[in-house]
């Protein structure tokens, strides 16, 4: 192989990249973006059922379309109490609203179903919407938790409005 050879070569992987769609482009930044961020994530699909957990996003890889993410606090059913590392599709992947920005978040409807982080935990759990933020005047949702059975009625729990996100379709729990 000629010099002009790799070169036309390196042109032709140089020219790969830029041929990126604009909205291409966008989303790879989106997922860069959420570097050192916390996020939902479904780390486990067995034919059961999902798991979601929140984990935190180490690394973006460009190259696979993966990230990398850190589950900072595993369950106690795991064995050692290190910290587990996944490397997980951009589909088992859901930011959380941001924190600081209430009026630019989705608000969800109630009766609508959703996922939110359980409290006192960092495990998500499908649950419907009985009062949303802004009706109730706070930055928390009202929440039924399905399978949360008290004394044979289901408890009405609050959780801030940047743990609960869009119910994935074909959720299974």
């Amino acid at each position: 192989m000629d010099g002009n050879d790799q070169k036309r070569k390196r042109m032709k992987c140089d020219s790969d990249i830029s041929r990126l769609s604009p909205s291409m482009w966008r989303y790879i930044e989106a997922c860069v973006s959420l570097k050192d961020e916390q996020v939902a994530a479904r780390v486990t699909s067995d034919a059961e059922k999902d798991e979601w957990f929140v984990v935190k996003v180490i690394n973006f890889d460009e190259k696979t379309k993966e990230f990398e993410v850190l589950d900072e606090e595993p369950g106690d059913d795991e064995e050692g109490s290190g910290q587990k590392k996944y490397k997980l599709p951009a589909s088992c992947i859901i930011p959380f609203p941001k924190r600081n920005d209430p009026l630019s978040t989705q608000e969800f409807p109630a009766g609508r179903n959703v996922l939110a982080v359980y409290p006192g935990t960092t495990a998500l759990y499908k649950a419907t919407v009985i009062s949303t933020p802004r009706k109730r005047k706070s930055d928390e949702y009202l929440l039924e938790f399905d399978d949360d059975e008290e004394d044979g009625a289901l408890p009405q729990r609050t959780v801030p409005f940047h743990k609960v996100v869009p119910l994935p379709e074909g959720h299974r729990q």
